[in-house]
């Protein structure tokens, strides 16, 4: 309205005071502009008006002045009024869009789990969601706009976000794993979020800011520790229990093994049978060493010599009628392989008579070991078979142990990516023995053998002739 009284002065005083038809009017574009782009097409009117104001006053005041400039120029205001009004509603429109989507994506967020935050280029917050703002304890119009390295990062870990952050901002891009980054709240108590990120840049390919994403792990992180420090005591508790039982049963080896050497008849049987009790004793305890190993990392699969492992465990059967054609191959397993050969030929000894028979072969099959233990023993009955590698199982033999041997075997052979089973030594013959077979890959590096090398005829290696 301001704008509007001068504009009558200015006809005014031009047209009836200095009688000059100079270019005042050009002052007029300037209301028409602005309630252009504040009312929109309504600003026609305000430019019909003003081009009115130019003729009425000419041909009141200086009508022999009046030429088709002046219908021109009236005519030009409603032109500007009408295109300045139409870019200003398209504006408004996609203002109202973006705002329309911005809302849209706020409540999406809102509605997440997680903590979202987009920081810009100068490490302020320009947007964060509900989550967020109830995990940091503030309110939203408290933290946009703020630092977000100063307001939520720990004060020792501020300088090296900041390098980060402004290091994925510089090369457009930020580290695409997901890491543990702390956060401090209002209240000063300190968070661990799992966080992500990544950067997006404008239409012209500059970087705009960054979009952050943290779920709350703080309480896992904080059970874990738990759990890893009850882990830790009940290992400490373990390992002291083996280490005693172990001394315990080393004393009773000891004296039985002198009682055996004095007594006879049935004195002596039962001190063997004391022998038999801390041997199986010995037995459970390297079982539960063997499964602890198994779970732990120190269990790595890496080449290993498969005729060293092999030879090894024969030479702990010295009283055992093993035969073995020795082949340098080397598989992938650990240490632990040697349980494997330690229950598969300590079973077929335990559950055989005296003169058991044991066979161990090993053949290549493209990129697969096969390695055969057989035995004459009194084998495994069909029924038996197919939950014998289960944990617990046990065969139907007076002298079948825990269950947890083979077990153990199976757990360790698909550790190393290979199979077991149980078939019979003669096909459809199980009292004739039995025969457990399992397979491992072949390692194909160069092989590397630490012994010289056997002959190339093959060499057996029989435990006792």
């Amino acid at each position: 309205m301001a704008l509007l009284a001068i504009s009558v002065f200015l006809a005014y005083y031009f047209h009836a005071v200095l009688m000059l038809g100079t270019v005042f009017s050009h002052f007029f574009y300037i209301p028409i502009i602005l309630t252009a782009l504040w009312w929109e097409k309504r600003s026609i009117l305000v430019a019909a008006f003003l081009g009115g104001l130019i003729v009425v006053s000419t041909l009141l005041y200086m009508p022999d002045l009046l030429t088709l400039n002046d219908y021109g120029r009236a005519l030009m205001f409603i032109v500007i009024a009408f295109v300045v009004s139409s870019l200003s509603e398209q504006i408004k429109g996609r203002e109202r869009e973006v705002k329309r989507q911005r809302d849209l994506m706020q409540r999406y967020l809102d509605v997440a789990g997680v903590l979202f935050v987009v920081i810009g280029t100068d490490r302020t917050i320009r947007l964060i969601n509900r989550h967020g703002c109830e995990l940091l304890g503030y309110r939203e119009e408290e933290l946009l706009g703020k630092d977000w390295f100063d307001t939520v990062v720990p004060e020792a870990l501020r300088e090296a976000r900041r390098r980060v952050f402004d290091e994925a901002i510089a090369r457009k891009a930020a580290l695409p794993e997901q890491r543990e980054k702390p956060v401090v709240t209002r209240s000063g108590d300190e968070l661990i979020l799992a966080w992500q990120d990544t950067v997006f840049t404008g239409d012209d390919g500059r970087p705009v800011g960054l979009i952050g994403s943290g779920a709350d792990i703080t309480d896992r992180i904080q059970a874990e520790e738990a759990l890893r420090e009850s882990h830790d005591e009940a290992n400490l508790y373990l390992d002291i229990m083996t280490h005693d039982i172990n001394n315990a049963n080393a004393v009773a080896l000891g004296y039985a093994d002198l009682l055996a050497e004095t007594l006879s008849g049935r004195e002596r049987e039962m001190v063997q049978r004391l022998r038999a009790g801390v041997d199986r004793s010995i037995e459970i305890i390297q079982n539960v060493t063997t499964i602890r190993r198994l779970h732990s990392e120190e269990t790595a699969v890496k080449p290993v010599d498969l005729d060293a492992i092999v030879r090894a465990e024969i030479a702990h059967h010295p009283g055992a009628r093993i035969t073995y054609e020795e082949r340098p191959i080397r598989v992938m397993a650990d240490d632990l392989l040697s349980e494997v050969f330690a229950n598969l030929i300590g079973n077929a000894e335990k559950f055989g008579d005296p003169e058991v028979e044991i066979a161990v072969r090993v053949e290549e099959r493209n990129d697969l070991v096969e390695v055969e233990v057989e035995d004459t023993g009194p084998g495994v009955d069909d029924a038996v078979k197919p939950g014998l590698f289960t944990r617990f199982s046990r065969g139907t033999s007076s002298r079948s142990g825990k269950g947890l041997g083979l077990y153990i075997t199976r757990m360790l052979v698909e550790r190393y990516g290979g199979q077991v089973w149980v078939d019979d030594r003669v096909p459809g013959r199980p009292e004739c023995g039995a025969a457990f077979r399992f397979t491992l890959l072949r390692c194909d590096r160069p092989w590397e053998s630490s012994r010289p090398p056997a002959p190339a005829t093959g060499r057996v290696v029989t435990a006792r002739p």
